[in-house]
């Protein structure tokens, strides 16, 4: 009798397995790619050669970009370039992959920032609550309101990466927690940098640094600082896309 309630109910245990793993869940309802690739690039930098290595030329950098930065040369990202296999704990304290916002048929636009930089403060104002202070800024354009409607509309993803705190200190869940408790905008994923992975594999020069990526997670604008070169290509693709 006990086995045939093992063979009755085997069946039904596996299906149950089977279907709650497709349809894992994140708690801030983030996407899932059930079809990610098990060949994706690795977070880990080795040098010499990779992203984020120092260099003296391009040679000498697996993506042929070797650029002088303030202190050094450094084989830094450039557009076409894939993104890395980022995983970080999100403002709902979960541990969140950032390959699960590939596929999904959207843009992604990926800021870097932390907690004591003003702009990033001014631009989480705008996509949380569309305050209008930042449009006094020089660097603003009118046309940015469009980025806000897309963001909000749910036609593109942008994700937020903070890497150190108001000392300076390396991010840690309680700074998502901080953040999120002042901007809650429940579109915007908010992921810690907390070892400082991304901000070496990037380098950025001024915050925040905004990069757009495609849906493979491929770079269309790599920027080390500011928002202006992002946020103008997402302008033109959709007054393209707009016009056909």
């Amino acid at each position: 009798m006990k086995l045939l309630l093992f063979i009755f109910f085997f069946p039904l245990i596996s299906s149950t397995l089977d279907s709650s793993d497709k349809k894992r869940s994140y708690l801030g309802s983030w996407p899932i790619n059930v079809n990610i690739e098990k060949k994706i690039p690795d977070m880990n930098i080795t040098c010499p050669g990779e992203i984020g290595c120092e260099c003296e030329n391009n040679f000498e950098c697996e993506n042929n970009n070797c650029e002088k930065l303030p202190r050094n040369m450094y084989c830094i990202p450039k557009d076409g370039d894939s993104f890395p296999n980022f995983k970080a704990v999100d403002q709902y304290g979960e541990i969140v992959s950032i390959y699960d916002f590939s596929k999904q048929g959207k843009y992604i636009l990926l800021e870097m920032g932390a907690t004591w930089c003003s702009p990033c403060h001014l631009l989480a104002n705008w996509l949380t609550y569309n305050d209008q202070e930042i449009s006094n800024k020089r660097f603003w354009k009118d046309e940015y309101q469009l980025i806000y409607d897309l963001v909000h509309n749910d036609e593109i993803y942008f994700i937020t990466i903070l890497y150190e705190d108001d000392d300076r200190n390396n991010a840690t869940y309680e700074t998502l927690y901080d953040w999120f408790s002042i901007y809650p905008d429940e579109k915007i994923p908010i992921l810690a940098d907390s070892e400082k992975f991304l901000h070496t594999w990037i380098k950025p020069t001024g915050l925040p640094a905004i990069l757009l990526l495609d849906e493979d997670l491929k770079i269309q604008t790599f920027s080390s600082r500011g928002m202006n070169k992002a946020f103008d290509e997402v302008i033109n693709i959709y007054m393209k896309t707009n016009e056909e």
